[in-house]
Parts: C-alpha cells; structure tokens; sequence
C-alpha cells in the first residue's frame, strides 16, 4: 500500500497517496475548477461534480462535524470524517473491494486542534440506483461484512450498478468492534427501511435484537420529534 502524505498550504493540511491528487486539491483551494453540478447543500453537507482539467470528480465538504459542537470536540483526537474515508476507503479497496468509490485527497483545516473545515474529493462514477441490483447489492455487502466492515448507511441509494459493476457510495468503510452488531443495522436498515422482501442473510442473535431494538427506537414519534427541532434549531445557528 502507498504511504499517506502530507502536505501544509495555506493554513491546510493535504492528505493524499498519490502526488497527481495532490496537485488536484491544489487547484481545488486555490478555485482552479468549475462546478458542473451541485447534489446537495444543505447545512450537513455540501457535494457537487467539478471539472478540473476537462475530467468530472466529486467533492463534498461534510459540515456536521464543525457546525455541531459534541461533533467537533471529538476532531480533536480524531482524523475526521474526510481523512477518515480516505485512509479506510482505499484501505478496503487494497483489500480487493473495488466496487468503492475511491477518495483521492483530503484537506482539513485544524484552530487549537479542531477541525474547523474539511473537504475531499472522490472519482466520478456512473451507474443506476436499481432495485434489480438489491440481492447483488446484499451479497456484496456480506462479503464486506465477513472481513469485519460496515457500510452505516444501508440504503439502495448508495449503490450504483454499471454493466454489473457495483460503485459503493458515501461510507467511512468502517471496522465493527461491537461483535456483528453494525453488520445486523445494515442490514435491519435495508430490509425495513427499502426492501421487504428481502431474505435475511444473518441468524438473528442478541446483536440482531440490540440493532432491531435500536432501530425500533429511534423511529418512536417523540425520537423523531426531538431530532426534528434539533435540525430546525441547528439550522437556525444554535449550537446543539
């Protein structure tokens, strides 16, 4: 495996594998780039397609862990969500996964250690969101399962398909610690949440009910409720 680098530029630090990604995020600070279309902007994240140099990559800034403070307190002795995804993400597809979309750079920028801003930029890649591709799709999530990591997100929408070729999006590529609890919310969190139908690939032991419970738990009304005055109030500003 390559070694991670790092690089200072203007009060930034640039994490990268390789040095053509390197130059990338260069033009990227320095607005060397066009945007070709904006995916979303919100208060979470921000992620867009940019063109530099004529080729489409994309970029997200994912704003959560410097707009919330219990969020940005852990950035002091954490790597963060960008650098996170670059070091885990490339590590999973070394081990053989390259249905991933691979993170090419990451930059963060760090005020008495916390991050205070961050982006990274991954290849673009084409494909369908297609229920046709869901039992593929939990396949190739038990075999990633099976090495010990998880995806957190579970959702067909996070799966693109091209000519049968899987392009896994927007995971930090984690690794379980909690024996198979996080394997059973991926897949409680498919299963419920977009494909009933789907056979249950695990046997449903005491992680399966902690993850259902969980589940379960945090769809109750007045969870919901509390969650949804918690955005409304954070998008206002407020510091919670």
């Amino acid at each position: 495996m390559l070694k991670l680098n790092l690089e200072k530029y203007k009060e930034l630090n640039i994490y990268y594998y390789e040095k053509e990604f390197l130059d990338l995020a260069l033009k990227v600070i320095d607005s060397d780039y066009s945007t070709y279309q904006i995916l979303k902007n919100t208060k979470r994240n921000y992620v867009s397609i940019i063109e530099v140099n004529n080729k489409k990559y994309v970029y997200k800034e994912p704003r959560n862990e410097f707009r919330i403070p219990q969020r940005q307190v852990t950035t002091l002795f954490k790597k963060g969500e960008s650098l996170t995804t670059l070091v885990n993400i490339n590590n999973l597809i070394n081990m053989g996964f390259k249905e991933f979309v691979k993170p090419l750079v990451a930059v963060n920028k760090r005020k008495y250690g916390f991050i205070v801003s961050s982006f990274f930029i991954m290849e673009y890649v084409e494909g369908e969101d297609n229920r046709e591709n869901l039992d593929m799709i939990v396949e190739k999530m038990q075999e990633i399962h099976s090495k010990g990591y998880y995806h957190g997100d579970f959702n067909p929408g996070n799966f693109l398909v091209e000519n049968k070729q899987i392009h896994i999006l927007d995971t930090q590529g984690k690794k379980m610690f909690f024996g198979n609890y996080r394997a059973h919310y991926d897949m409680i969190t498919m299963k419920y949440d977009s494909y009933e139908e789907m056979m249950y690939p695990y046997k449903k032991n005491l992680f399966y009910y902690l993850a259902y419970s969980m589940k379960r738990f945090k769809r109750l009304t007045f969870i919901e409720k509390i969650k949804y005055f918690k955005k409304k109030l954070r998008d206002k500003g407020w510091k919670i």
